[in-house]
């Protein structure tokens, strides 16, 4: 059962990353600040670092669920949940690599910045946990 629980905690921070992404994307063409996704040449370094910005902070934010949602080893469950981040990462960098022409530092970015993100949301929830039990 453990084994399960455990999983399940990295799922959720996985489907959490992906869902506050993806609909953080959608959001931002709808109110025009990202042009449409079939449209990848008309995306800027500049559009790229703000999607590249709340996805890491997505990342520590799926991280922290993971850790919260563990039955133990609140920091390896969000240390799995970054290198699983870092395959998926890895996948769409290769799939959509042409799409980045002149901006091959995004795709590299996200793999880089996976395990770092989730580390960073273990360890705030081990800090938080820490803080409430002193209370």
């Amino acid at each position: 059962m453990k084994i399960l629980k455990s999983i399940g905690a990295v799922v959720a921070g996985f489907v959490a990353v992906f869902a506050l992404a993806v609909l953080t994307d959608i959001l931002l063409v709808a109110v025009h600040v990202l042009p449409a996704m079939e449209h990848p040449e008309l995306y800027s370094d500049t559009l790229y670092g703000l999607i590249f910005l709340y996805t890491a902070l997505y990342s520590a934010v799926g991280g922290y669920l993971t850790a919260w949602l563990a039955p133990s080893k609140p920091i390896a469950h969000a240390l799995v949940l970054g290198l699983l981040g870092t395959l998926a990462s890895s996948l769409g960098a290769v799939a959509n690599w042409s799409k980045a022409a002149g901006h091959e530092w995004y795709p590299i970015a996200l793999i880089v910045i996976a395990i770092p993100a989730c580390w960073l949301g273990g360890r705030l929830y081990v800090r938080s946990k820490a803080g409430n039990t002193a209370t």
